[in-house]
């Protein structure tokens, strides 16, 4: 359900009809070089974007827009998967964002596994081998620890499917994760629950999530930042705290 590096199949962009048809396996290629452990980072990172935009280890950044705007296609973006407007880059630490895992939960429902049972998805695409104890340890953190680990990911309702792709994310300790839409089409206490659960991860992580979405209202009261998108090609206006 996400591009884990990111996980998933091309699909297309859906704000402004752009073909999305980048193939993610080089990206997993970037986290399949990483050492066969447990990966963790400790530092502190910070995510600039062109010379205004700029997020911290932590932080929740908020991107809303009116629909068609771009939303989406700024996660894109930041994940790699299309190139950035003439003249904009975007860092962390002063180099590029490509050269650091990052990992993106795509809107599409029914979502595409790229396994077959939960165990294998959240072991696809890691640079090492996790253990029954890890998998479980993940599962529990995020909330579905009911669910076995043979059990079958087209069994998964929205909610199980969101959790679960966020507990493969989080096994990669990712430097910065996109979320698209995560929480649109939940019931608001289910949305509530996810949006605690995903701030407590940041902070605890230091993984900087940036998230768009149409029902923004629901981050008010989370991020750190929020951005507005008025057009595909331009930079993402700063409103401050969300």
């Amino acid at each position: 359900m996400s591009y884990n590096g990111s996980k998933a199949a091309s699909q297309a962009e859906n704000e402004g009809s752009i073909p999305f048809t980048r193939s993610i396996t080089n990206t997993y290629m970037q986290t399949a070089t990483q050492p066969l452990h447990t990966p963790t980072h400790d530092a502190d990172h910070t995510l600039e974007i062109g010379t205004e935009l700029l997020a911290k280890s932590g932080e929740i950044i908020l991107i809303s827009g009116s629909c068609g705007s771009g939303k989406t296609l700024w996660l894109h973006r930041l994940a790699g998967l299309v190139p950035m407007p003439a003249e904009i880059d975007a860092r962390i630490n002063h180099q590029p964002v490509a050269k650091q895992i990052t990992r993106m939960l795509f809107e599409q429902w029914p979502a595409i596994w790229l396994g077959q049972s939960v165990d294998d998805e959240l072991r696809f695409g890691l640079g090492y081998q996790p253990d029954e104890q890890q998998i479980k340890a993940a599962l529990s953190r995020w909330g579905v620890s009911e669910l076995a680990v043979d059990c079958q990911t087209t069994a998964l309702n929205r909610l199980q499917a969101v959790r679960v792709t966020l507990a493969g994310i989080s096994m990669a300790a990712p430097v910065v994760t996109l979320l698209d839409n995560p929480t649109d089409a939940l019931p608001a206490a289910d949305a509530a629950q996810l949006i605690a659960d995903i701030s407590d991860w940041a902070r605890a992580s230091k993984t900087i999530v940036v998230v768009a979405c149409n029902r923004w209202h629901d981050w008010q009261q989370t991020a750190t930042q929020h951005w507005q998108v008025l057009s595909p090609d331009s930079l993402p206006q700063s409103r401050g705290h969300a």
